[in-house]
């Protein structure tokens, strides 16, 4: 094992990425090609962000990354980093670190990022700009990390509704925060490059939804295992980049290419599942081996549904404006429990499971009411109490027994 101090100074030097990357090539040679170029992206992004050479803007998951690209600036989204770092079994000890400064009713991803933060593991933000939807700990939680960091800050609050004067209330907002984010950072706006990544983000979008149209076919040809880690990842980290178009395009063929071979990512499919929530948790757990094992194909999750509609270069920002408000989890609860219903039936689901993640009451809230609304229709439901981030609130005994049991209704 390498010592600390050692590690630390890997992490800060832009040359570890690039070779990061030809050694996980060598390693991980089986690997899809999709999956890759996801690998090659986050790299790429944190050489750039150590290189210095344009600034690098924090943002949550639900600010669009176009408005990043557009500014001229590198985004790094720290709710992804957390879940990374999950997924290498460490999110705990800088969850640890963090408990001493935020209470532990906050979400572990928040907690994780601020663990990293005081360790000194993340490139420094020029600046940070977050939206208050849809997570509630984010409107205070990046406020309190721009503090913590002495970094500007600028925050954007889309309204509930998504009327003509929300949206132009939104579209003012937008504006603001252009102007002074170009201000912070010395990089004066361009209607051009603006564009450019809303054509970017055009032309995903289109594979966005390709893709979805083919996790229809039976058997399923790709799991919401990786549907909620490197496709959902790409969606919210990576639009208006070169590097999110060529890995969408590369996801859809390969997706293409199963659904032509008839091919399924399970040997034998015997029901098929709906993950609800924008996580599952990424530390080592067996929810989704349990579900391979008992033949139980999630051929599609709630955080993969693509809410907006085609956005318009020449209405760049009018068309942040209106993906935002497209949302459907901000807003009535209608919107999510429409959606919810559409992705049941197209994708010709048996049960519901929603994952309700520790600390997230926005999308925990609703739970309880769409088990009403799905349980009225005869589709069977299971909500799952869990953490996304924290190995330490996962429960394997329990959450095995509630799964098989809910399983048996099914098979």
């Amino acid at each position: 094992m390498f010592p600390e101090y050692l590690i630390k100074k890997l992490v800060h030097m832009p040359v570890t990425y690039p070779i990061s990357g030809l050694i996980f090539d060598v390693l991980q040679r089986k690997e899809s090609k999709a999956f890759k170029q996801w690998v090659h992206f986050l790299l790429k992004t944190y050489r750039d962000a150590y290189h210095g050479k344009r600034p690098v803007i924090w943002i949550n998951a639900f600010t669009p990354s176009e408005l990043v690209y557009g500014l001229g600036g590198i985004p790094a989204l720290p709710e992804i980093i957390s879940a990374l770092v999950a997924y290498m079994g460490i999110s705990g000890r800088f969850i640890s670190n963090a408990n001493t400064y935020l209470s532990t009713d906050t979400c572990s991803f928040y907690r994780c990022v601020l663990g990293l933060v005081i360790e000194d593991y993340l490139p420094r933000p020029d600046l940070i700009i977050s939206s208050s939807h849809l997570c509630d700990g984010a409107n205070k939680f990046f406020r309190y990390l721009a503090q913590f960091l002495g970094c500007p800050h600028l925050f954007i609050d889309p309204p509930y509704w998504s009327d003509e004067r929300g949206k132009r209330y939104l579209i003012s907002q937008i504006k603001e925060v252009i102007k002074r984010a170009s201000s912070i950072i010395d990089i004066p706006f361009s209607k051009e490059r603006m564009g450019k990544a809303i054509k970017l983000s055009i032309e995903a979008r289109a594979y966005i939804g390709k893709i979805n149209k083919l996790r229809q076919a039976v058997p399923a040809p790709f799991s919401a295992r990786d549907g909620l880690s490197y496709f959902t990842g790409m969606n919210i980290h990576s639009l208006g980049s070169k590097e999110g178009l060529l890995f969408h395009k590369t996801l859809y063929e390969e997706i293409k290419q199963k659904v032509e071979n008839k091919e399924g990512y399970l040997p034998r499919e015997r029901c098929r599942l709906l993950w609800l929530h924008h996580i599952r948790p990424y530390y080592k757990n067996e929810i989704f081996d349990i579900f391979d094992r008992k033949g139980a194909a999630v051929p599609f999750d709630e955080m993969s549904y693509l809410y907006w509609g085609d956005l318009d270069p020449d209405r760049s920002i009018e068309s942040l404006a209106e993906k935002i408000l497209s949302n459907i989890w901000a807003g009535p609860l209608e919107r999510r429990t429409d959606a919810i219903l559409k992705m049941v039936k197209d994708y010709d689901i048996d049960g519901v499971i929603h994952f309700s993640h520790w600390g997230c009451r926005q999308s925990c809230g609703g739970a309880g009411v769409i088990g009403d609304l799905l349980k009225d229709r005869d589709i069977p439901y299971i909500v799952l109490p869990g953490d996304g981030g924290d190995p330490q609130n996962y429960s394997p005994g329990q959450t095995r027994t509630r799964l098989e049991a809910f399983l048996e209704m099914l098979i």
